[in-house]
């Protein structure tokens, strides 16, 4: 058998990880609506992990899925934004323009570690959203519990009500007196041929039936570097 240099192997790869790179950055800008039909008498739009950095095509596309959809209650699952926003000018007028009757949201991990959690928050507030700090709120979807991101990642703090909006998958393992469970963080994680390959968190993507509770994890409608492999944008609606 002929042996094969260091060199010459890698110079054979790199033609598949070009093409692997394209296919992940085609993922990063492809968006999937998926739907949830859940008997609630109101239609839910689900965004989480928008990391949003500019008003681009991406957010475009999400603002006019959501003036079709014609959404009662939008939730935002947190990861705003993060280490690369550098301004919130097109963060403010990104959600300014997203319509419905109630928006809540949750922060995620990198709204706190981009260091601008407050401003953050003040700019939800003007553009029509309660932030849920581990908060209960009365809406015309019934109760909806916000659960603040934990760096320890563990969550005892939990209130009976019919939605559970939180950035973290893993607040299922204790969380679980909710009819509906949302959540995000996960980007998808990197799944081939339906099995997890890896995965940050304890459930990886999509509908989970939990102890009566059926959980949701979203992959997502942005990232800090546009790279998906096997996770195209997802944005979730619910009726």
């Amino acid at each position: 058998m002929p042996r094969v240099s260091r060199r010459s192997l890698l110079i054979a790869l790199i033609p598949s990880l070009l093409a692997f790179t394209a296919y992940s950055y085609s993922e990063s800008t492809r968006i999937l609506v998926t739907r949830l039909k859940l008997g609630f008498d109101a239609k839910i739009a689900f965004l989480v992990d928008t990391h949003i950095h500019s008003f681009g095509s991406v957010e475009e596309r999400v603002l006019k899925i959501l003036d079709e959809e014609k959404p009662d209650v939008v939730l935002h699952g947190g990861d705003v934004i993060d280490e690369f926003t550098r301004s919130l000018k097109p963060v403010e007028r990104y959600l300014s323009l997203i319509d419905a009757e109630e928006k809540y949201a949750v922060l995620g991990n990198h709204d706190y570690w981009c260091g601008k959690a407050g401003e953050l928050i003040e700019v939800l507030e003007r553009c029509g959203f309660k932030p849920l700090l581990d908060e209960v709120v009365e809406s015309r979807v019934g109760r909806i519990f916000g659960v603040d991101w934990r760096d320890s990642r563990r969550y005892e703090v939990c209130s009976g009500s019919e939605i559970l909006l939180a950035h973290d998958p893993n607040v299922a393992l204790s969380c679980r007196k909710a009819r509906l469970i949302l959540v995000g963080h996960t980007h998808g994680g990197l799944v081939l041929g339906g099995l997890t390959i890896f995965s940050n968190s304890a459930y990886t993507r999509g509908l989970y039936e939990l102890d009566g509770s059926t959980l949701y994890v979203s992959r997502g409608l942005g990232q800090m570097i546009p790279l998906r492999p096997t996770s195209p944008l997802e944005l979730v609606i619910i009726e």
